[in-house]
Formats: C-alpha cells, structure tokens, sequence
C-alpha cells in the first residue's frame, strides 16, 4: 500500500475523527495515525466495564480502565493520570514534568476516540461575549471569528455529536441564538435536580435569577445513530458501558467505512518539512519501536493541546515548526474547578441517571467580567462527588459505632440527601502558561516529555470565591443545613482540573501573535492545519467539545477547498 496520502490526520479524538470522516467522505485519501490501540468493538467497550468493575474503588480515574487492560500502553503511550498532578519527586516516574509555580490538574487518554472515551458529554455552546472578551472587558483577546461564523457548524457538530438539548431553554440565551434545533430532546431531569429548582424558585444573588437549566449533552435521550438511549448507569466518567454517550471511535469507524486508513499504536515523533515550507513528511515509532513514515497533500495535527506541541516542537529535528510567532506551546488553559456539598433538607436520590444534568449559566456574563472571571455551576447527581463518595459516609458511620438497621437507617437518610454543585471557572491566556519539551525526561519509546509551567492568576481565583458565595446563598434559600456544608479550601490554594486542556497553538489574525489563522491554517506553512482546543485563544467558561467539534467542520471544509482549488 502506498505511503502517499490527500490528507494525513494525527490524532484519532473527536476532532481529528470528524475531520478524517467529512474529508474521506468526500473522495479524499485520508489516513488517520493515532498513539492508542483501536478498540472500536463492543468487546472491547466490555472489557473495560470489566477492568473498571474490577478496580478499588481509590483507582477508578478517568484512565484507569483503558491503561489497566492487558496491553503496553502505559509503557508506549502514556496517559498522565492523577499521579501527575504533582511536582517531580526523586524517584518517582511522571509524564508530566511539572515546573510549577501551581500545578497543572488535568489528564487526558492516548487511545484512538481519545477523551471522550471518559467525558461526562456536557456540550454548551460559547456566547457571543465569549468570543471578544477583549473589545468586551479588556480582558484576553478577540478571536479571529465571532458566534455568527461558527453558529451554522455548531448545529452540524451537535448533529454529528447526537446532542440532547431544550431548544426553548438555550436559544438566545446571552444572545447566542440558535439556527436549528437540537436533533434530540432534552435528557431528563435528574428527581433532586427538580426539587433543587422548586426550592430555588424566584431565588435571585446580586441581580441574577438563579434558574436551573437543563443541560444540552452529547448523550441520547433515544435511540440515535445507531447508539442506545441512557439507560442512566451514573458511570459517563469514566466509561459509559452502552455508549449511549458520543465517543469519538463513532466517526473513527465512519471514516473507515468511508475508505480512510487508520494507522493505531503510532506515536508521531516529528513533521518534515520540504524546501518550499510546506509539511511532507510525517514521521511516527510503532510501539515496537521501528520508525515509519507517510507524505501528505495536506497535514492536520490534531493530537491533543499539550501532545499536538510536542509535536510541533520536536519537528524539522528539533527544530521545530509553524512557530515563527513563539506561541507554540504557550497560554495553557484549562477551567479550574471545585464545589460546594450540603446536605439537602429533603431527599434527592442521586446516583439515578447521568452524573449532571442541570446547570446555571446566570454567570458565565456577569457584570464583573472585567474584575474576575465569568464561570458555571453544574448540579451533580453523583452525590458529593469527588468531596466525599458514599464508602467514605459508609466508613465514617461504622466508625462511629453504628450498626445493623440503625447504620441502614442512617446511611440511607444520608446519601439520599447529599448533592453537590460544581463550578468551573474562565481562565485567561497567559503566555507563562506554557508547554516544552523536557531536556532530560524522555518516554520508553525515546520521545521526550512534556515540561509544564503553570500558573493560577488572581482573576480565575477572584472568580472561585465568587462563586462559592453563590453556590452558599443557594444552600441557604433550600434550608440547606450550614454544619454540613463542605466547600474547596480556598484558603489553602484549592482547585480542580476539568480535563478541558485548550490554547497551545491558538488562532488569530496575525502571524506575529497566534500559531494558526481563522480556518485553523498555520501561518508557516500553508497545508498544515492544527485542529482542536488547542487553537482556543481564549476559554469561556464552558467545555470546550462541541466548539471544537464546530470548528473541525468548518475547517475540513476549508481543507476541502484547499484539495480541489475551489
């Protein structure tokens, strides 16, 4: 078979699948080179569920069940875990090389569908204000394009995706007007997500209504595209076991059935470029080690914020590449979290349903933006979450000498009313904020690691202490009792990675200040496109999947018209 491809696409996660789907879909030569192994079969959905079942209950992270099955990918393709949530130590082994001066709290899996494998599938949209915080409040920069330009991809993407939305509830909400409905209704309600709204009912902090919302997610509320309805197995993080939740080996597999290779168990270790600065030559080590290649028309780098600089950085032999502006790697982001836990005065029976499913956006434009940041909160149906899990309310209550019917009693009068609410905070682009190669770590495969500088600044942290006044006059309009509410030490620095890892190789206007332009081109180097979060100049305060899955569209239309001259 020849080496010689239209189109060659790194990274095998939503973006770079959408991407290699819509562009073999229409003629094109595509081959798909991933790190992770192809698992695409219900077999292979099976037994991660088993691995998962299997694991105490302290390692069930969000990569536990796909780096503990029977394979190399740990050793070959690392996915960083909560173990790198921390500085290097002497003698201990991360793939995070963590420069500090905050440490940076998010991960990420290395296998073909990539993250979504372990996503909780919350997709909405940015408002318009989202995409010019700068000309808005001085704050960030502009995006090179405004809502009115990606609107029309986001009903593609959340087609494509099989999102479940309120139409009557999100169209035009902060002006982000909607051009088509949702192909699928709402998800329903979680029951304490619906006494939590009768109890809120009228309640407002500093102007702004407190009104829940149902939440739109790629998550089907009926049969859709082949998938299941939720059956509610309250296990989306880390693994829906029926895929009723969109995961990104669904248009891996309609690329394939539309004629695309897909190259698995290739970890890309650099791009070459010719004489005349375009990018030929993509270069990649299976995991046995051999080094191999293929050429491409056209190259899209879609392999993940902090992998995709990697990338970059170690290309042309260390050279690196499409960095002329020296923002490879730079303005990191992510959407620092944490929560607030009460117990209810009245029963809300969680762990029935999907881990959320109801929100409020009253502050994602509040009228502070210029001070600190615009943020979220999400309304868990998980109980207390990652506070507290009911075997902790369990231990605790047997500690205390309870037994028999009256621990029965108890344990269930408890865990019936815990619920949390989570907030996830905007983060501005800081240029410290940054993504390198480390000088000395390097991988079995001999790639060398990422090295990340990261720091929280005070507007993501005026935000947090914002927000946690918020969530505490919630608890007190519902009668929660105070002695059992429990909050993010903020004090002592708290906060939470939210997996939505974005900039690196952000979009704009200019060449001198961003990696790539409006279409997600790179500046450099004409058929090398970057797709993903990681072209984000700026955040929002909301996760990031459906917009980046609008823009994998809209620019696979523009590879489109770069491959046939039109």
């Amino acid at each position: 078979m020849s080496n010689d491809y239209d189109v060659a696409v790194i990274g095998a996660g939503v973006a770079g699948a959408l991407i290699a789907w819509r562009l073999a879909e229409k003629g094109a030569k595509v081959v798909l080179i991933d790190a992770g192994e192809k698992r695409l079969e219900k077999a292979d959905r099976r037994q991660f569920v088993k691995v998962l079942a299997e694991l105490p209950q302290a390692r069930k992270t969000p990569s536990r069940p796909y780096t503990e099955v029977d394979t190399d990918n740990k050793k070959f393709a690392h996915s960083p875990d909560t173990e790198d949530f921390a500085k290097p130590e002497p003698g201990k082994t991360l793939y995070f090389q963590q420069l500090g001066p905050d440490v940076f709290k998010s991960q990420y899996q290395r296998l073909i569908g990539g993250s979504t494998w372990a996503w909780r599938g919350n997709c909405p949209r940015f408002i318009p204000n989202d995409f010019k915080i700068q000309t808005r409040y001085g704050r960030g920069v502009d995006w090179p394009i405004n809502y009115d330009d990606l609107e029309p991809w986001y009903c593609d993407a959340e087609d494509a995706l099989g999102v479940a939305g309120d139409h009557g509830e999100w169209h035009n909400l902060f002006g982000a007007y909607r051009s088509r409905k949702f192909p699928m209704s709402k998800i329903a309600q979680a029951y304490g997500d619906l006494r939590l709204k009768q109890g809120l009912k009228g309640a407002r902090f500093d102007g702004v209504d407190i009104k829940l919302l149902s939440l739109p997610q790629a998550r089907n509320s009926r049969p859709y595209d082949g998938r299941p309805a939720c059956e509610g197995n309250s296990d989306c993080i880390p693994l829906c076991p029926i895929q009723a939740k969109y995961d990104a080996t669904v248009h891996v597999k309609k690329a394939l059935k539309a004629k695309a290779t897909l190259i698995e168990r290739a970890v890309v270790t650099e791009l070459r470029t010719n004489s005349a600065g375009n990018v030929r030559e993509v270069m990649f080590k299976t995991w046995d080690g051999q080094q191999h290649s293929v050429t491409g028309k056209i190259v899209v780098l879609a392999a993940h914020a902090i992998e995709s600089t990697k990338i970059l950085l170690m290309s042309n032999g260390g050279q690196g590449i499409a960095n002329s502006s020296d923002q490879v790697g730079r303005n990191l982001m992510d959407h620092l979290g944490g929560e607030g836990a009460a117990l209810m005065p009245f029963q809300v029976f969680p762990f029935r349903g999907p881990q959320s499913t109801s929100c409020i956006e009253g502050f994602r434009d509040h009228k502070y933006r210029r001070q600190f940041c615009a943020f979220r909160l999400t309304i868990g149906n998980d109980g207390w979450g990652r506070t507290k899990h009911p075997y902790d309310t369990l231990r605790e209550l047997t500690q205390s000498g309870l037994f028999g019917q009256e621990l029965q009693k108890e344990l269930l009068g408890t865990v019936s009313r815990q619920l949390r609410v989570a907030y996830s905070m905007e983060q501005l682009p800081d240029p410290g904020n940054r993504v390198t190669l480390s000088p000395t770590e390097k991988d079995d495969l001999g790639v060398p690691e990422p090295q990340l500088a990261f720091r929280v600044d005070d507007y993501s942290r005026g935000g947090m202490e914002y927000a946690q006044r918020v969530i505490k006059h919630l608890f007190t309009v519902v009668g929660a009792p105070q002695e059992h509410w429990e909050f993010s030490d903020l004090k002592a620095g708290a906060y939470s990675g939210s997996g939505h890892i974005m900039g690196t190789c952000r979009m704009g206007k200019e060449r001198r200040t961003s990696v790539v332009d409006a279409e997600c081109r790179s500046h450099d180097h004409k058929n090398l496109f970057v797709a993903g979060s990681s072209v984000f100049p700026t955040g929002a305060p909301v996760n990031p999947t459906v917009t980046l899955a609008a823009l994998a569209l809209r620019t696979a239309k523009a590879i489109e018209r770069q491959l046939t001259g039109a």
